[in-house]
């Protein structure tokens, strides 16, 4: 039913398959997407879920306005982000535990608890899938002094890049409080895989708390 000027509904408007609003605006207080919601800029000024926000599929060329209050099962992001702030609570996984990939970089982080002379595994990098990385190691002397933390402890850089067969890895100096070399890194091939270890050394033989990143360059461009 074509109409050339307004057409209002007072209470409700229930369509089976389509509005197609190709010109103008289109404005609800509810809209309710049970299949597939698609436009070409969708320009509200406010979306706001009291309850919740569900469709399987919102497609837009341009998005626009604020969004409060809202779950999302998936967020998918295809073409460029862009934000003064993007925040994801505690239960969202990107790619693996604490792992998180964009084009070619994946940028991991890892914890460990290690005693005076132990080693221990802070990465296990599969080389199939990438090249060369560089990690920040921060190692802290636990138990040592009455406040730790300003008693020991060294932040290190290590870079690695493999073959395939063999790996070559160097340490960048540290920088330390306390003058004390807490930590010795090192890389080794085991399997197919490339093995980055710490070497825990405590002045108070107690335990080195090591806090890790990795930030790996893939083996291909993706």
């Amino acid at each position: 039913m074509p109409v050339s000027k307004d057409f209002r509904v007072k209470k409700g408007l229930v369509v089976g398959e389509n509005i197609d609003a190709t010109s103008g605006n289109l404005s609800a207080i509810n809209v309710d997407a049970s299949g597939t919601f698609s436009a070409g800029t969708f320009e509200p000024s406010n979306v706001t879920a009291t309850g919740y926000v569900s469709s399987p599929s919102i497609s837009a060329d341009n998005f626009y306005g604020n969004i409060t209050d809202a779950t999302y099962s998936d967020l998918t992001i295809d073409g460029t982000t862009s934000a003064a702030n993007i925040m994801l609570d505690s239960g969202t996984t990107v790619s693996d535990s604490d792992q998180w990939s964009t084009g070619g970089v994946t940028m991991h982080s890892s914890y460990a608890n290690i005693g005076h002379g132990g080693e221990l595994a802070l990465f296990t990098i599969p080389m199939a899938k990438y090249r060369s990385g560089k990690c920040l190691v921060q190692a802290v002397a636990m138990g040592v002094g009455t406040n730790p933390s300003d008693q020991y402890a060294e932040l290190t850089e290590f870079s690695f890049i493999h073959n395939g067969t063999d790996v070559e890895y160097i340490e960048s100096a540290p920088v330390s409080v306390g003058n004390t070399a807490l930590a010795t890194l090192s890389a080794d091939v085991v399997s197919t895989n490339v093995v980055i270890n710490a070497t825990a050394s405590s002045p108070g033989d107690n335990t080195v708390q090591f806090i890790s990143t990795i930030t790996l360059l893939h083996t291909t461009q993706v």
